[in-house]
């Protein structure tokens, strides 16, 4: 039965395992307050529907959501997502980090870092052109792109500036290193993907 939960991340730290230093990513787990319950025979799948991140203001829910909230009796937060059904979950009820599973690995699935507009160096990592020698004009373009004869056009696909980032990217199987429930924590061995702050899910199978 495959589970998971969302949480931020907080950033990257080390712990030391003897004398052996561990890089791990911080990330919080607040509980995940359940908003509404989805099962088979209403919506075609069983899931919970869970209200996550921080606290966001009344002001800034539509009427429509604030009565989701209300009908469920919890606080708005800033996303609304969904995660396998728990046994026994409910209406207001909250799950928390203890549903994972420490043996096991975990899969993280984050949105990267937004870049904006990059180059080719940047977002490729092309080795650019020479600095010196007589090369006066372009030292970070991506050079030939194609040919004016056959086949006349620039193939589809051909890797040229643009935007990079802001993608869904999971990493699987990580290790979990420490699951601190008193302090809502979740330490992960080695870095995942998106900023500091940014909205992680963490699922197991």
């Amino acid at each position: 039965m495959s589970t998971a939960i969302f949480g931020t991340k907080i950033g990257m730290t080390r712990i030391f395992d003897g004398d052996v230093a561990v890089p791990v990513t911080v990330v919080e787990v607040q509980p995940n307050e359940v908003v509404e319950v989805k099962d088979n025979e209403k919506h075609g799948y069983s899931a919970l529907k869970v209200a996550v991140g921080p606290a966001k203001s009344g002001k800034n829910v539509g009427k429509a959501l604030a009565g989701e909230y209300k009908k469920a009796d919890v606080a708005p937060r800033r996303f609304l997502r969904e995660i396998p059904s728990v046994d026994g979950a409910e209406l207001g009820s909250k799950i928390t980090a203890e549903t994972l599973n420490v043996d096991a690995t975990v899969n993280v699935m984050a949105i990267s870092k937004g870049r904006g507009f990059a180059g080719v160096m940047k977002r490729y990592n092309f080795a650019g052109h020479n600095a010196t020698h007589g090369a006066s004009k372009s030292h970070r373009g991506p050079g030939a792109i194609g040919c004016r004869m056959d086949p006349g056009r620039v193939w589809k696909n051909k890797k040229m500036p643009g935007h990079y980032g802001h993608a869904q990217i999971t990493v699987r199987n990580l290790k979990i290193v420490k699951v601190d429930l008193e302090k809502n924590i979740v330490l992960i061995k080695g870095s995942i993907p998106g900023p500091n702050g940014g909205l992680v899910n963490l699922s197991q199978k």
